[in-house]
Order: C-alpha cells, then structure tokens, then sequence
C-alpha cells in the first residue's frame, strides 16, 4: 500500500495498459445503453482507448512530480486512487457485461440503483476525482517542500 500511495505513476500506467487489453479483447461489440430515455451506441473498444489515454495522462502528472522531486500529498492521492477506482467499477461492468446481444434494460445493475443511477453517479466519481487530482498535482508541483 505504501508503494502504491507513494508511486502512483505506476498504478496509473498499469491501468492504462489494462484498459488496452480490455479494448483489444472487446473489440467489434456494440450494444445500445438508454440513458434518460435517450439510447446511446456504446462502442466498448473505443471507449476503453480513451480511458487508456487518461489513464497514461494521470500517470505521466505523477511522473512528472517524481521528475520535479516533488511528493504528492498523500490524503489526497489517497482519495484520489480511491475515488478512480470507485469511478470506475460501474464503466467496468458495463464493459464486461457487454456482449453483441446484450440488451440493457432499466433495472439490471443493482438491487438498489439501475443502470442509468450507477453510470451517472460514476460520472460525478469521476468528475470530482479529476479535481481532486488537479490539486494534488498543483499543490505538490508549486507549494515549497522544506
């Protein structure tokens, strides 16, 4: 844990290399997601590929901070890493659970939450994980270190 929180370059790019393998094992599927009665073509591949490229970004920000000889700030690297992985487990399920037959209906994600609930609530994960990262990438890069 302690190698993770203090090199999280590495847990970044190993992600973005999973997610390109996950995209060449998917590739070629296509299935349609309803999304407040709007129904989006969902293309796995591709959207993998992007989160590959995040994930590569993300971890070329903590790179460049052990470039600089800069330490990130733990808490919030901790939150961040926690925060990415809870974002993304609902993408994930829909990845996986995707098939060329697959049809995803209102309520087949969770007891409690639909499908709909699950990928918006993940998009907002998302969201505040990015912000959180943003000041632990500025505020470790410009904040002086004794």
């Amino acid at each position: 844990m302690k190698k993770l929180i203090s090199k999280p370059h590495l847990f970044f790019f190993g992600f973005a290399f999973a997610f390109i393998l996950l995209g060449f094992c998917k590739t070629n599927i296509s299935t349609n997601i309803p999304l407040f009665n709007t129904i989006f073509a969902f293309s796995p591949d591709f959207w993998c590929y992007i989160s590959a490229v995040f994930f590569f970004l993300i971890g070329l920000n903590y790179f460049c901070l052990v470039w600089a000889k800069k330490e990130p700030k733990i808490w919030l690297t901790i939150l961040h890493l926690f925060l990415q992985i809870i974002s993304t487990l609902p993408f994930l399920f829909v990845v996986c659970y995707v098939t060329p037959t697959t049809k995803f209906l209102e309520n087949n994600f969770l007891y409690f939450m639909d499908l709909n609930q699950a990928l918006i609530l993940s998009f907002i994960v998302f969201l505040i994980s990015i912000f959180i990262h943003l000041i632990n990438f500025f505020t470790s890069l410009f904040l002086k270190t004794k």
